[in-house]
């Protein structure tokens, strides 16, 4: 299928590989191991936020029932308080969660970049002795 034959809301979402490029910045995408680990981190902050929050939400409420038996109010504001905990602490535990998983993603997308490269590089090395021309003095492989 041609570039012409993709409808319009589908190129845009194509990708090519950074290497795969011409160097004429037509490229789509240039790939890197630095949003994976950016964003790990921002997990991260997130998770001690929600937990911080957590804990000033938990402190703000000491002793509200302490004088405030018998009211409608405090009852409520019980029921309020845990469901405020169990969406914060589902929020924690989910950012704690992205942060390990973006930066292992980060770290294994990192190694096989450098194992592709390096793959890449050992058969660049080989096409590019065969790609010279032959001479009298060719290495023994090409005779």
């Amino acid at each position: 299928m041609t570039d012409a034959q993709i409808p319009q809301q589908h190129q845009e979402s194509r990708i090519t590989l950074a290497s795969a490029g011409s160097g004429g910045g037509g490229d789509t995408h240039k790939a890197s191991v630095w949003p994976w680990t950016t964003a790990g981190g921002v997990a991260g902050e997130l998770n001690q936020g929600m937990d911080t929050a957590l804990r000033d939400l938990g402190h703000a409420h000491d002793g509200i029932k302490t004088g405030t038996t018998g009211f409608a109010s405090a009852a409520a504001l019980s029921a309020i308080l845990g469901g405020w905990e169990a969406r914060l602490g589902a929020v924690r535990d989910e950012c704690k969660r992205l942060d390990g998983d973006l930066k292992k993603a980060g770290m294994a997308f990192g190694e096989n970049e450098v194992q592709v490269k390096a793959s890449f590089e050992a058969t660049g090395s080989r096409i590019n002795d065969y790609s010279q021309p032959w001479t009298s003095s060719a290495p023994k492989k090409w005779q």
